[in-house]
């Protein structure tokens, strides 16, 4: 089984034994897939797991719902489908606001709407254990794209002078300038500038 096949069949599922029992009704025709989101699939921090896209921006008409490639835990992939299959039932039209957040309490996600969870020893999390057990976790092993990349520093050298003024310039810039013959662009004086 690939990964689109799992996330289609667990829709399928989650809407019999999760969403209907709640009251809520997944649109049929909603696609699922594992690819990357458009904003922040790989930001160090807040990065984005999930993402549905509304019925407008799909040629088909259709709610379209990404998963990140950047997640594996069954539990958790799971628990971002739940999350973005709430945007899907009202087509993205309340983001995170009061009728999402009423939908995600029915269907037992925790945490902030704007980043939902499977808490442990919740009964949403018992659910999705069973249905683990039952149908096997998600076929997927996470894409690694920012472990062992070292974040990338500055190459932009501070010159400040002493009369406040502060810019930032490249080691190239730096190594033209007649330091002794130099004036600050601010205040015109030959005081000292310091390379920080």
């Amino acid at each position: 089984m690939n990964r689109e096949t799992y996330l289609v069949n667990a829709t399928n599922r989650l809407q019999k034994t999760l969403f209907t029992p709640a009251g809520l009704e997944v649109p049929s025709d909603v696609k699922v897939s594992c690819s990357l989101p458009s904003k922040k699939a790989f930001a160090r921090k807040r990065r984005t797991i999930g993402q549905c896209f509304n019925r407008a921006a799909s040629d088909a008409g259709i709610n379209e719902v990404f998963i990140s490639p950047t997640i594996d835990d069954s539990i958790e992939v799971l628990g971002v489908l739940i999350h973005e299959l709430i945007h899907a039932i009202d087509d993205c039209k309340n983001g995170h606001r009061k009728p999402f957040v009423d939908m995600m309490n029915k269907l037992g996600l925790g945490g902030k709407p704007t980043a939902t969870e499977v808490l442990e020893n919740s009964t949403l999390h018992d659910h999705l254990s069973r249905y683990i057990k039952r149908y096997g976790s998600y076929p997927h092993q996470r894409l690694n794209m920012l472990d062992g990349v070292k974040k990338q520093t500055t190459r932009m050298h501070k010159v400040e002078c002493e009369c406040g003024f502060i810019y930032r310039c490249s080691q190239k810039a730096m190594d033209m300038i007649h330091w002794a013959h130099y004036s600050c662009p601010s205040c015109g004086g030959n005081r000292d500038l310091i390379n920080i």
